[in-house]
């Protein structure tokens, strides 16, 4: 495991490029987690399911990844991908409130004043347009740069800093408003 945390992402996407199958095993435990929360914001209904599928594009096109890009980028594009296609194929509604009990009735170090703030503003999140939801959902949850949401997103950086701002005023207006 120790070796897991020492080689950088794009050392195990060529490890895999030259079918390292443990350098997959090491990106699947590097990135589970996070790809099913950011799945889970962009509001699908089987996150699970969606990581999974998005993992198997990874190894079939892993050939076509650029070493000299940043891996993270390209691989939750793809997680965009894959899961915004299943929300328009399956017309899936928000489980931020599912999802979002789950995490806090598992994290303990969590105090109940925070808990419950933490609930409201990912209610007001959920009330957010995607176009909205998306970046700031990168930037401050998953804590990528405006560079990384603009490759994930396929923005310019100004729009994606645009939709950042705006998404954080509308996003102080819902949660005054609850």
């Amino acid at each position: 495991m120790a070796r897991s945390t020492q080689i950088s992402d794009q050392d195990l996407a060529i490890l895999l490029q030259n079918n390292d199958t443990q350098a997959l095993s090491m990106i699947i435990s590097r990135y589970q987690a996070p790809l099913t929360r950011y799945v889970s914001y962009l509001g699908c209904n089987d996150p699970d399911d969606s990581v999974q599928e998005t993992f198997i594009k990874l190894y079939k096109n892993i050939q076509s990844y650029n070493p000299e890009k940043k891996f993270s980028s390209w691989l939750y594009r793809i997680a965009h991908n894959t899961t915004v296609s299943r929300l328009r194929s399956r017309h899936f509604t928000l489980p931020f409130a599912e999802y979002l009990d789950d995490w806090i009735n598992h994290t303990e170090e969590v105090d109940l004043d925070q808990k419950e703030l933490i609930r409201n503003v990912h209610t007001c999140l959920s009330d957010l347009s995607p176009i909205y939801r998306e970046p700031l959902a990168l930037y401050y949850l998953e804590e990528k740069s405006y560079d990384e949401i603009s490759d994930i997103l396929r923005l310019p950086i100004g729009t994606v800093s645009a939709r950042i701002s705006r998404a954080k005023k509308k996003l102080k207006d819902l949660c005054q408003k609850k």
